[in-house]
């Protein structure tokens, strides 16, 4: 809705709105100036567009077409809106458009916002970005190259040769068993029913 509008068609008649699906008594259809086709907007959609575009922001209520004849034979459209506050202003085409173009560009600034602030918010409680792991990602062409130095593989067997001095086979392959074998003692559950 960045382009202008140069008239609005009211379907009093009614018909399904192609944007939500659902069937409303009465339609509006925007024409911009690029000739292409309009736009269609119930009701709910238009006083969301008059609400936003009002400044200093004020609820509308309620809006409607007024088509007026001069005593000379001329005809004027001028749109009235009302406010929650029961206030009431009467646009021109001009002022009436104007308003809910800028509806609309209030209500995408206010969606952009939003989802720059919800971006920054994910970015922020972000943990911090650590080096990866080398074991894990390394190229192929790295593979026979050693990650560990010297000096720490032989702290490394001299610590493997100490686990194994500490325990026995048999200690290790009981404390396996006592794991894998269910207990003796066990009752099961009861049948409650």
């Amino acid at each position: 809705m960045s382009k202008t509008i140069v008239n609005i068609d009211q379907i009093s008649d009614g018909g399904l709105n192609p944007e939500t699906n659902i069937n409303e008594d009465v339609l509006w259809t925007l024409h911009f100036n690029h000739n292409g086709d309009g736009r269609i907007l119930g009701k709910i959609q238009m006083l969301e567009y008059l609400t936003a575009g009002t400044s200093p922001t004020k609820n509308v209520h309620s809006f409607k077409k007024w088509d007026l004849t001069t005593t000379s034979g001329s005809h004027i459209r001028t749109w009235v809106i009302v406010y929650d506050d029961k206030s009431h202003i009467q646009l021109t085409n001009k002022d009436f458009y104007e308003l809910i173009t800028n509806g609309h560009r209030n209500k995408e600034r206010k969606a952009k916002e939003e989802q720059d602030r919800i971006r920054m918010e994910e970015t922020s409680n972000a943990p911090p970005i650590e080096p990866a792991n080398p074991v894990v990602f390394t190229d192929a062409k790295d593979v026979g190259k050693k990650i560990t130095s010297p000096s720490e593989r032989s702290q490394i067997d001299t610590n493997r040769e100490n686990i194994k001095k500490e325990t026995s086979n048999e200690d290790f392959l009981s404390s396996v068993r006592k794991d894998y074998y269910s207990n003796p003692k066990a009752k099961g559950y009861e049948d409650k029913h």
